[in-house]
């Protein structure tokens, strides 16, 4: 089902909007924090739409910054990208320790997995697509080793693919369901296609260590089912030292072994909040990711995400 929401700072007082827009923005998007430049004359506009498997927004406003941190990442449970498609004026989106600089008619991709940081100017306005991470994966393996990179959307292959994303994204709130899926299908292949034209090899080359990251992420995802996944199986897999992938997971801010307990937590969250496992109890979904231990599994749980899985489960179905 399709839901067509708009926030618009002038419907509050000037003294409310700061908040208003940080609310709006948690809402529209992922959690995040969010700084206005000018609180007083400050002024924001988001019209978004959420399909049943993506969500295209359309959002303008005055000079603001945005950062995922990792506390946002923490307490999430799900995984996106987003693209964001530069309308007018400019913007700065920074990631994996890249920053790429929008202008009019440019395009980037981010993560909400990993932190992120977006610096808007003033009169800015944006179209973005965010999508379930796994669909853009099944499409492009290396997706998220393209993040943080100015897509030129003004000429060549990148322009053909931009404004068929703003075509198609027009008609996807069609009643028609079959239809809709079809075309939500398609922008995806479009935005897979702009970024697997736009110099995919050459940044393969130039940061092996992101290469090498993705590797072993992509062999985490799925493995978290096998209660033998360490680090020393991961590290055999790409084909290096522990200590080395290590080194290279800690530019993260986690070890190899914190990152699987993460992604296990947050699949066994995610399968708890999710109707189709309603039936099936906390420790079977449990045992699916990988652990063996319910004790040792409910107190690392709850040191993760501040409450038991019983309270979590019960308070997200509410």
């Amino acid at each position: 089902m399709d839901i067509e929401t708009r926030y618009n700072t002038n419907d509050v007082h000037v003294s409310q909007r700061s908040a208003y827009w940080r609310d709006a923005v948690c809402d529209s998007y992922v959690r995040l924090g969010c700084e206005v430049e000018n609180h007083h004359s400050f002024h924001g506009l988001i019209e978004i739409e959420r399909h049943s498997v993506l969500s295209i927004s359309r959002v303008a406003g005055l000079a603001h910054r945005v950062d995922r941190r990792k506390c946002d990442i923490r307490s999430a449970t799900d995984a996106y990208f987003l693209l964001s498609l530069q309308n007018t004026e400019s913007s700065a989106l920074t990631q994996f320790g890249k920053t790429a600089h929008l202008r009019t008619g440019d395009m980037a991709l981010y993560s909400s997995s990993e932190p992120y940081s977006l610096r808007l100017s003033d009169d800015f306005s944006q179209t973005v697509v965010q999508l379930p991470t796994e669909k853009l994966i099944e499409r492009l393996p290396n997706a998220e080793m393209l993040t943080a990179r100015r897509i030129d959307g003004q000429t060549g292959i990148g322009k053909l693919v931009r404004e068929n994303i703003l075509a198609f994204s027009k008609y996807v709130n069609t009643p028609d369901p079959t239809v809709q899926t079809l075309l939500q299908e398609t922008l995806i292949d479009l935005i897979a296609t702009g970024l697997a034209t736009h110099g995919a090899n050459k940044l393969e080359l130039s940061s092996p260590d992101q290469h090498v990251m993705l590797r072993a992420k992509s062999f985490i995802r799925e493995n978290l089912g096998d209660q033998a996944l360490d680090r020393h199986q991961v590290a055999a897999k790409v084909g290096m030292s522990v200590r080395r992938l290590n080194e290279i997971f800690s530019k993260g801010g986690a070890s190899i072994s914190t990152y699987i307990r993460r992604k296990r937590l947050e699949a066994v969250a995610a399968d708890l909040t999710d109707a189709r496992f309603a039936q099936q109890s906390i420790s079977q979904i449990a045992f699916r990711f990988g652990f063996s231990n319910m004790q040792n599994f409910s107190t690392t749980f709850r040191a993760y995400f501040g409450q038991s899985p019983r309270d979590y489960r019960a308070e997200k179905q509410h």
